[in-house]
């Protein structure tokens, strides 16, 4: 049977050898903002998001649009191999918007670089830490099965990676597993500063493979113009990005960005293809707050992937996807030859707090069997609900059928942003019923787990659903909030087998389990509640939070411990929990 814990209120080398001394490669609707508020964020603005700020063209990061058409050389094959890579993780100035500012990069690129695997491969990463602050990376999506000490999550997996020193993330693809993936900085709000990256997973087995003649990725983010280690603490104080967190007049506000980027650019990213071809374009939201609209002008887009979960194709003109989402679309070049507008709309109505300055329009430029010129192209003519919504899950079918298995267990969630009782009510922070997360840096939760031996209490900031018996568990998830929220559920795929407006009614709220969506993203709606069905099979300690950045930090996260029993007989390396002893106070803000 499952548990959940109670809580309170409201360095040098490889560790393992591998000397590795370059990267190698072995074979809801928002109905608005209160009128004083957009003076009062004018102000917040010119403070943290603008003033002081230079405009200009110069960087100091590499970027290459060649870099996004996938190599038609990389050998898909069924002959698993070692595939190593060596991260440095520095800060740099870059201005991917034009205006310059100080970044978190992955080798000094932006977005950071292609991890390309096959199904199976064993990936061995040595990330070496050159930031002043402790970091993690995250390998989105990956299963980490019996590894689950390599998922990267800070306060959960490991604690921070210490400034000055190395830790080598090794795990084995899961067979079964294929499709588009990414990484990202998962400490803090540290990957909202450009610490996130692709990772493709290639297999003969995927449904969709030989249905596509090129590969090609499109990188979606917003953006900020300043470090978020500042908006944070601002956005954590008892005012707020704007003062409307005081008294609870608009709680859980984010700051809005300042731009959003294609390919790691606001202006300038370009597709240069080949008429008369089929391109699968992999589509990964790597924001931290804004929902996107993609769409390509007079080009029907086929959705043929969700989040590693391969579809029955369906034509769309628009594909909406949420933070962390993932979709794969086939686009044929065969319209007119010339120049076309690529477009990323930023679906702004999900905000709390509005950027009048915001181009929510991002546009890139796709060109083939002519030279590159401005487009011209118009944009679809039906106009699209800006509902913050995914595609209507009558749209996700997976290729593959597979309906879950009868649930035996249950466990139902709320969450909220509620105003805190030690802050005399001045402070909001996020909520999973009545536990606001806190990671602790020093102590992550699986150490706990494999050391002092299975237990059910955790401290007043871990809210942990444990269960040490293989079980099919059902999470009903229920939203006080008016907004839509990503969350990605680590170590697993799960089956989403209902949602509604409201909360969730037992005996009245509808299930499907007929082949139903599977995918490790979903959206929550506003007011609404969503659920989700899983196995508990796959041991460790497995994170599942709103990945909207600011939320996660505000405390939008709880934990499942599956099989315990199992998590005794990890073989942690030892650096992992001799890095918590060597950091100084686990620090990780940037």
């Amino acid at each position: 049977m499952s548990t959940m814990a109670p809580s309170k209120e409201g360095s040098s080398s490889d560790h393992e050898g591998q000397a590795l001394n370059k990267t190698r490669i072995t074979p809801t609707q928002r109905s608005g903002i209160i009128g004083v508020t957009v003076a009062v964020l004018a102000l917040a603005l010119g403070l943290g998001l603008g003033l002081g700020l230079k405009k200009t063209s110069n960087t100091n990061y590499v970027t290459t649009n060649s870099s996004f058409l996938l190599d038609q050389n990389f050998v898909i094959t069924n002959t698993t191999t070692t595939r190593y890579y060596e991260f440095i993780i520095s800060e740099a100035v870059g201005a991917p918007d034009g205006v310059q500012r100080p970044m978190l990069v992955v080798n000094n690129q932006f977005p950071g670089p292609l991890i390309e695997v096959n199904s199976g491969d064993e990936l061995v990463v040595n990330v070496f830490n050159q930031l002043p602050n402790g970091t993690t990376i995250h390998w989105h999506g990956q299963l980490q099965n019996g590894t689950n000490y390599m998922d990267g999550t800070s306060g959960i997996t490991q604690c921070p990676i210490p400034p000055g020193m190395n830790f080598t993330y090794r795990f084995t693809i899961n067979p079964n597993q294929y499709g588009t993936f990414w990484y990202h900085a998962h400490a803090s709000t540290q990957y909202t500063d450009g610490i996130y990256g692709p990772l493709v997973i290639h297999s003969l087995s995927e449904p969709i493979y030989g249905q596509y003649d090129r590969d090609a990725l499109v990188i979606l983010s917003d953006w900020y113009d300043v470090m978020s280690s500042g908006l944070l603490v601002q956005y954590l104080s008892s005012a707020g990005i704007d003062g409307s967190n005081y008294g609870g007049i608009n709680p859980g506000a984010e700051p809005p960005p300042n731009s959003g980027l294609i390919n790691g650019k606001m202006t300038g990213s370009s597709f240069d293809f080949e008429p008369n071809l089929r391109y699968r374009l992999r589509l990964i939201n790597m924001g931290s707050l804004t929902q996107f609209i993609f769409s390509v002008d007079s080009h029907m887009l086929s959705v043929v992937e969700a989040d590693g979960t391969s579809l029955v194709p369906v034509d769309v003109h628009r594909v909406p996807i949420h933070v962390a989402q993932r979709y794969s679309v086939i686009l044929t070049t065969n319209q007119t030859a010339g120049s076309y507008n690529v477009r990323g709309e930023m679906q702004s109505s999900c905000y709390k707090l509005d950027n009048p300055a915001l181009n929510t329009m991002v546009l890139a430029t796709m060109t083939y069997g002519a030279s590159p010129t401005t487009p011209n192209t118009q944009n679809w003519a039906e106009a699209y609900p800006m509902l913050c919504l995914d595609l209507n899950n009558s749209m996700i079918v997976p290729q593959i059928a597979m309906n879950p298995p009868n649930s035996t267990e249950s466990v139902q969630v709320f969450m909220s942003f509620q105003q805190t009782t030690q802050s005399g009510g001045t402070q909001t922070l996020a909520y999973m019923n009545s536990t606001s997360w806190l990671a602790d840096t020093t102590n992550p939760t699986v150490l706990q787990m494999s050391q002092a031996g299975i237990q059910t209490v955790f401290d007043e900031n871990q809210l942990v659903v444990v269960n040490d018996n293989i079980t099919v568990l059902d999470l009903i998830l229920n939203n006080y909030d008016d907004a839509s929220h990503p969350f990605h559920l680590h170590g697993h795929v799960f089956w989403i087998i209902g949602e509604g407006d409201g909360l969730y009614e037992s005996g009245v709220s509808q299930f499907n389990t007929t082949n139903p969506p599977r995918r490790d993203t979903l959206t929550l709606p506003g007011y609404g509640w969503i659920a989700i069905r899983f196995i508990t099979d796959n041991p460790g300690l497995w994170a599942f939070h709103c990945h909207i950045g600011w939320h996660m930090a505000a405390g939008l996260l709880m934990q499942f411990a599956s099989l315990p029993s199992q998590i005794q007989e990890f073989q942690i390396p030892s650096y992992l929990s001799s890095q918590c002893t060597e950091q100084s106070g686990g620090a990780v803000l940037n």
